[in-house]
């Protein structure tokens, strides 16, 4: 669903089943922006965002979460913090424009 909204707003998506993927497709080819669960198995959303930036440093990323925190965060490289349920105009707008460079919360607006 999130793919689908995503590409119907003229964005290129690539999908990846779990980090150990998303980071093959990272060493492959460079990304404007990573999106990610917090909570995945074997390798959570920290994780992946840590070793995303060792590949790609100038890789934008958000992240996203159905708790209203994600208590790893605090040493992840995110610049934006969204809960589920998404609104994907929300991302839409995040992903056209700037994002800050910290991993400070980014509004929702669902």
């Amino acid at each position: 669903m999130l793919q689908l909204s995503l590409r119907k707003a003229g964005f290129a998506v690539s999908a990846a089943g779990d980090g150990a993927a998303a980071l093959l497709l990272l060493s492959e080819s460079p990304y404007d922006c990573l999106l990610t669960d917090s909570r995945m198995e074997p390798m959570d959303g920290c994780e992946l965002s840590k070793r995303a930036k060792a590949l790609q440093p100038s890789l934008r990323i958000l992240m996203i979460s159905a708790l209203d925190h994600c208590g790893r965060c605090s040493g992840c490289p995110i610049n934006g913090f969204y809960q589920k349920p998404v609104s994907v105009d929300a991302l839409v707008k995040a992903l056209a424009g700037p994002l800050r460079p910290d991993n400070r919360r980014v509004e929702n607006n669902r």
